[in-house]
């Protein structure tokens, strides 16, 4: 019998008792429990986290398989891995069963009855969460990597015209597939780059297939998991203007255009460009002499979003190359939840974190000329109050 054959057959010693592989994919990619209740690691001389903090994935990858982070080469628990006896010259042990590997996963004990490395947290995990892991654990082997190919890593691109890359990685060539929307599925891609004017539509389609994406600019405060947009939120748009009133004469900040009570007493009308947008700014019944000032979250040219997303094509191609061999969506979403500073063309310096998924602090005013009418920056970019 072929070795493939044998390792499907013995899945089931691996996934124990009938646990849920959909419940055990959030605690190896989110260590969060699908029951609700928090999850905790504990690390080192027992240091105790959450588990959140320390999803398997992390260190381990999307397929189990590991991959070296400061000098620590973290195990390979693919099922083809578990289930044969480990014999090199850092460590001898059986194959794993699915107590044995229940115990190696609670309390840091390997197949063989030794310690695991240090590096290694263990995980307070009830029965039924720790079936669940296991039967996400027994399938790592059969799943696919949605856009990672032996040849290629595909990112999808909407609002900008890219040239891909000459370079490869890792034997992979990047493949831009350039979208007239966002995708229903997005099974084929590993990432998706929105240079649009308003991203909230891919964002919503990323959301729903976990897919990463880099967009823009969004009104939505919430990007989602794998949501990372560059310019500022709605809400620090709403701050700066808020921040602007303290400093100019008889401000009024308008939520809506219908909002016309008491404007003739206002001396500077202030509005988000989300606002401005629904209004006809010819219509409100602003006398002369009155000021306007209105938010943006970048300066509206499309050509430098075509600039910009340009850049973010050298980012993610960089981070690619970080990520490995073995990248993946989740490795993707580790890599930009570092990024700090990067040179984005002619935008101010912004930042993502795994809290923080709008990047830039800098807002984009203009003040109406009367002269002629037009919108002028005045002055440009504004850093919000946090």
């Amino acid at each position: 019998m072929k070795l493939a054959a044998i390792l499907f057959a013995a899945l089931p010693i691996l996934q124990g008792s009938a646990g849920s592989a959909d419940g055990g994919e959030r605690i190896f990619r989110e260590g969060v429990s699908p029951r609700g209740t928090p999850l905790v690691a504990t690390v080192g001389r027992g240091d105790a986290v959450p588990a959140a903090l320390l999803p398997c994935v992390n260190c381990h990858g999307a397929d189990g398989r590991g991959r070296s982070e400061g000098g620590v080469r973290p195990a390979d628990i693919s099922p083809s891995a578990l289930l044969r006896p480990l014999r090199d010259e850092r460590r001898q042990r059986p194959a794993y069963d699915a107590s044995r590997l229940r115990r190696a996963i609670t309390m840091g004990i390997d197949a063989g009855g030794q310690p695991l490395d240090a590096a290694m947290p263990r995980y307070a995990l009830s029965l039924a969460d720790a079936d669940d892991l296991l039967a996400y654990l027994a399938r790592l082997d059969q799943r696919h990597e949605p856009g990672v190919a032996p040849d290629r890593l595909r990112i999808g691109v909407r609002g900008a015209v890219l040239a891909a890359p000459a370079q490869e990685i890792y034997g992979r060539r990047i493949e831009l597939v350039h979208l007239p929307r966002p995708p229903a599925r997005s099974d084929d891609l590993l990432l998706l780059i929105d240079a649009g004017a308003d991203g909230d539509e891919s964002l919503t389609a990323a959301a729903a297939e976990e897919l990463p994406a880099i967009v823009f600019a969004a009104d939505g405060d919430d990007a989602g998991r794998g949501g990372f947009v560059i310019t500022a939120s709605l809400a620090a748009r709403q701050r700066a203007l808020e921040s602007l009133a303290a400093s100019v004469p008889a401000p009024r900040v308008i939520q809506d255009c219908g909002e016309v009570a008491g404007l003739s007493t206002a001396h500077t009308l202030l509005l988000t460009g989300r606002v401005a947008a629904a209004c006809d700014l010819a219509r409100l019944p602003w006398p002369a002499g009155q000021s306007l000032r209105v938010a943006l979250p970048a300066p509206p040219e499309a050509a430098l979003r075509q600039a910009v997303a340009e850049h973010v094509l050298q980012l993610v191609v960089e981070l690619l190359r970080q990520a490995g061999r073995n990248v993946s969506r989740a490795a993707v979403i580790a890599r930009l939840q570092t990024v700090r500073e990067p040179a984005l063309g002619a935008l101010p310096p912004l930042q993502w974190s795994a809290t923080r998924r709008h990047g830039l602090d800098h807002v984009w005013l203009l003040r109406l000329d009367e002269r002629d009418g037009r919108l002028q920056p005045a002055p440009g970019w504004f850093r919000t109050v946090q």
